[in-house]
């Protein structure tokens, strides 16, 4: 099994850093993204006071008689799910039962060896089913016309560069879909290749029917040519959607207004639900009646975001970006206003709206909003990157 994990590492020596550096070419991992930083336990506690922990975390202490109080300090900024492993400086059994119960996840003595290192990584993920899953994004469009499309290619651009990591596109409008256009694509195969024999379906399959845009973006592309159908059951999309989870670390859903079993089910289950809607009274009563329907199936998850596009509060044929939000009483994660000459000029040359003005204050705040759907920092060792560093690379 080859796993797509993000694993960070303090060490405090070099022969460990070594050690993992070569773990990490070993085949199962070698679609991972590894970074080794310096400093040990000690050093990973104050990293992470103010960052997410990742997947997995590996640190390095050499002082036994302070690594007992060392890992208490980092449970309390440790996120639930991360996996810690740690290198200690003893071999002892009762050491290795004691953080077993505190819940670290592996105990290796030190010196380690990339071969042990890397079976103790994989190992924490042999059960199939506690593999780790990309968060996943439904983006929807209140009414038709919304641009909700739009919003959804240009999110998953951004977040594969904020991520540095691989993001799937998956277009659901299988008549009509945008993607095969918006990224100027020439995809031999397409979602509805995908859906056609579900039970056929696996990630080989998946993989041959997406199209590369970049290094780090794959898009699932729809026919779009007005006539393929498919039949699509809650089951396949799930599968579907399952397969594209276990391949990248954030799948983006296109998904189109089409009130059927499986798009609410997608909705209803996705991580997170990007809202767009454009400020009129026709958007408004079918927000509020979606957010009231997804309410209640949404409990304990993150509650839907709401995206208002071709914001002109100037218009009398439209409400106000505040009435709006007033009603539905939900704060807007970004308000876009209307910019004829940016949209028209990045669908035209097929290209996203980062790529046509970088510095443009939509493209900012698109990008701000693709890190926090994300779910992740930028990777560690990285200096933080504006999108137009991203185009001269």
């Amino acid at each position: 099994m080859v796993l797509r994990l993000t694993i960070e590492a303090f060490c405090t020596s070099q022969e460990t850093a070594q050690a993992l550096r070569a773990a990490g070419a070993e085949r199962q991992l070698a679609k991972s993204r590894l970074a080794l930083l310096d400093g040990g336990l000690a050093a990973a506690i104050g990293h992470y006071a103010d960052l997410p922990t990742p997947q997995v975390l590996v640190v390095e202490e050499s002082d036994p008689a302070l690594l007992r109080s060392r890992l208490d300090q980092l449970a309390e900024v440790c996120v639930a799910g991360t996996k810690v492993v740690v290198i200690g400086p003893v071999n002892d059994i009762r050491l290795y039962r004691e953080l077993m119960a505190k819940g670290v996840a592996d105990y290796l003595p030190a010196p380690v060896v990339p071969r042990q290192l890397a079976d103790s990584l994989t190992g924490l993920f042999a059960d199939p089913a506690s593999a780790p899953r990309a968060r996943v994004v439904a983006c929807w469009g209140a009414r038709g016309g919304t641009g909700s499309s739009t919003m959804a290619q240009n999110l998953a651009w951004a977040a594969a560069r904020h991520l540095a990591e691989k993001v799937i596109l998956i277009d659901l409008d299988i008549a009509f879909g945008t993607s095969i256009l918006a990224f100027n694509l020439e995809a031999k195969q397409s979602v509805a290749d995908a859906l056609a024999h579900p039970e056929r379906l696996d990630e080989v399959l998946m993989d041959r029917c997406m199209a590369e845009y970049d290094d780090h973006l794959q898009v699932l592309a729809a026919p779009g040519d007005g006539r393929s159908r498919v039949a699509m059951s809650s089951e396949a999309v799930e599968h579907l959607v399952e397969l594209a989870s276990r391949m990248a670390a954030l799948v983006v859903l296109d998904v189109p207004h089409v009130w059927a079993e499986w798009s609410e089910g997608l909705l209803a289950a996705a991580d997170e639900v990007v809202i767009t809607a454009i400020p009129d009274f026709a958007s408004l009563r079918d927000t509020k009646a979606l957010l009231e329907l997804l309410s209640p199936r949404r409990q304990g998850m993150a509650a839907p975001r709401l995206v208002l596009n071709r914001a002109e509060n100037g218009r009398k044929a439209q409400l106000s970006s505040k009435d709006f939000a007033d009603t539905l009483k939900v704060v807007p994660a970004l308000t876009v206003p209307a910019d004829p000459a940016l949209f028209g000029e990045a669908a035209t040359e097929a290209r996203m709206l980062a790529e046509v003005s970088a510095n443009h204050k939509i493209v900012q705040s698109l990008g701000q909003l693709a890190a926090t759907l994300s779910g992740k920092a930028a990777p560690v060792g990285r200096k933080p990157k504006g999108l137009l560093d991203w185009l001269r690379r």
